[in-house]
């Protein structure tokens, strides 16, 4: 999976760490790959972080869990240059697939983007996916409140109420290779609903 990175094709890059202790950190460290570490605990705080050290003005993120294709990078980066603001790679659309993603998962993915779609007259079919690339000015003034899984949800919901042009490209979600997936089906659930209505009814 390393290896798959187009490390020689991008400007910059760097691992945010929450507080790992599997073993990724010294991973990448002996890979000589630059380590940032996150003081503030949260999913989402770790977007924020490496908003703040990122010196280009195309951010893209990735998991370390070994399900997102390394691939799609360039992918997303070439999209963002076209014009678009947010790209999103979708595990759930049109020649997407996932090999990670459980039917609860893929259920509350689908209701969010329904409602989502409702609201803004879009045809979105991934809003949590975290392979994503964004203009780095347009995540800078979304003042992005979230700390955990919500952030996703909150970013799509700015950019589309500030009329960012959002667009997907169509991914495959590989099994992941370390790491469990740390979403609370009901906690999290739940706090995305309230993520929903604060940042697409009530703002």
């Amino acid at each position: 999976m390393f290896e798959r990175f187009p490390f020689e094709e991008v400007d910059e890059y760097f691992v945010i760490d929450g507080g790992s202790t599997d073993g990724t950190v010294d991973f990448f460290r002996q890979k000589g790959i630059p380590v940032i570490q996150q003081n503030i605990p949260g999913h989402g705080e770790a977007y924020k972080v490496g908003m703040l050290n990122a010196t280009g003005d195309i951010l893209v993120f990735i998991g370390c869990d070994g399900n997102g294709r390394p691939e799609e990078i360039l992918k997303l980066i070439k999209e963002i240059k076209k014009g678009n603001d947010l790209v999103i790679a979708s595990r759930f659309g049109k020649d997407s697939k996932s090999y990670d993603a459980t039917p609860v998962r893929r259920f509350g993915n689908w209701i969010f983007a329904f409602m989502i779609n409702i609201w803004n007259q879009t045809k979105l079919t991934d809003v949590f996916n975290e392979l994503r690339a964004i203009r780095k000015d347009c995540m800078q003034n979304m003042n992005l409140q979230s700390s955990y899984f919500e952030l996703e949800l909150e970013m799509i919901s700015k950019a589309l109420k500030s009329n960012l042009k959002v667009v997907e490209i169509p991914t495959i979600e590989e099994e992941r290779i370390g790491g469990t997936a740390k979403l609370s089906t009901i906690k999290d659930g739940l706090i995305n609903l309230r993520c929903f209505v604060k940042y697409q009814l009530l703002q």
